[in-house]
């Protein structure tokens, strides 16, 4: 008989009980901690907050690049990478030599590289995973990274319009695509992995054209789709469930097929800043003048359809998304709101708040010139008379 078998024969009923009952309540407890995890150190993060333990130094300059990925804040400098905790724990540092230091953000993952230099960072979380530093006579134009790590590296070489290297999350190159009758701008690689959206500027009928170039990694020598974007100019592109491409006069949105799915029109508007960070929504500032300060926060779902509507007045600085959590920055207000818009809060900026960050769980970095504070959103919701119209 094993050891197990005798220690059952020789418990009593109420011992068995006894033994059942603490045995569902390890895990219950083991199970509480995964599903709440991220509340209990949200919670706890409140707490030291209240006591105004989180603030910490940066040395970043005014130029310098902040963002909120997960629950950490990656500041990129000409001279330093760096990813901190909310509390300030250092959790990398990488040192680099960029002129024009660049982003691009896609789930835990980021690409960082110097516009017109040769380095390239890729950093997953909290761990640099992979670099790149290309030879004197190659220059960096725009470098992306989708949600499952795959880079897309758009570079000048001589002899070429533009060259686009493909590379796997090890970092292998899958697909090399050199063109010597179109200039590329952009590139990214699909949702699926099976291919790269390319964009191409151009003219077509004396007039500015976008085009974009879908090449699968089957197809390699020639594009399989070939889609005009008209006179849209793309500032940005995001590849994660799916392909956002962000435009001067409208927002697309794309499958992994080389199908535009959905797009939102600016109607005229002004579009003067704009976040992708968002689950599944794209935050954008509108205005209805070029130089005018005041406008609209809109939130864009991927169907192409307006969730919400906020109007801000005063002069808006900076503007964050992550997860379900949108923020605005103005010079006399700290505004945050779900992504629906329907309520909000707006806190006084009396801190000197230059650059916001949002965090996974809600919570934000506030930047000022000198130091990054944590900040939990609190106070009464106001309702967005906007939305209830």
């Amino acid at each position: 008989m094993s050891k197990l078998q005798t220690l059952k024969t020789s418990l009593t009923p109420r011992q068995r009980v006894i033994l059942l009952i603490a045995a569902a309540v390890i895990l219950f407890g083991l199970l509480t901690a995964t599903v709440f995890r991220d509340s209990a150190a949200t919670a706890f993060r409140r707490m030291t907050f209240s006591e105004g333990k989180d603030d910490f130094s940066h040395n970043a300059q005014s130029n310098s690049l902040f963002l909120g990925v997960d629950n950490n804040l990656l500041v990129c400098t000409q001279t330093q990478i760096q990813v901190f905790s909310p509390t300030g724990a250092v959790e990398l540092k990488e040192s680099v030599g960029m002129t024009s230091p660049a982003l691009n953000n896609a789930g835990e993952f980021t690409v960082v590289y110097d516009v017109g230099g040769q380095q390239l960072r890729v950093i997953q979380g909290e761990k640099l995973v992979n670099k790149l530093e290309l030879p004197a006579e190659e220059s960096l134009i725009c470098a992306t990274v989708n949600d499952k790590g795959w880079v897309a590296v758009t570079s000048k070489v001589s002899g070429y319009k533009a060259v686009v290297n493909v590379y796997n999350p090890s970092f292998e190159s899958v697909l090399s695509i050199r063109l010597s009758s179109r200039y590329i701008s952009d590139a990214v690689v699909t949702p699926d992995c099976r291919g790269v959206y390319l964009i191409s500027p151009g003219q077509a009928d004396g007039s500015f054209e976008n085009t974009l170039l879908y090449y699968t990694f089957s197809s390699r020598e020639e594009p399989t789709k070939t889609i005009s974007l008209g006179s849209n100019v793309v500032l940005s592109i995001l590849s994660g469930g799916k392909c956002w491409i962000l435009g001067d006069q409208s927002l697309l949105v794309l499958d992994s097929s080389g199908v535009i799915t959905a797009s939102y029109d600016y109607e005229g508007q002004y579009l003067k800043m704009a976040s992708l960070q968002g689950n599944d929504f794209a935050a954008l500032f509108l205005s209805r003048s070029s130089s005018g300060s005041a406008g609209a926060l809109v939130t864009v779902d991927d169907n192409g359809k307006e969730l919400g509507r906020l109007i801000v007045e005063g002069q808006t600085s900076a503007l964050a998304a992550q997860g379900s959590d949108v923020a605005v920055l103005t010079t006399g207000e700290i505004i945050t709101a779900d992504r629906k818009l329907n309520k909000y809060r707006a806190e006084p900026n009396q801190r000197g708040i230059r650059n916001i960050a949002v965090y996974k769980d809600g919570s934000m970095a506030l930047v000022s010139s000198s130091t990054v504070s944590l900040y939990f959103p609190s106070g009464p919701k106001i309702t967005n008379e906007e939305a209830e119209s």
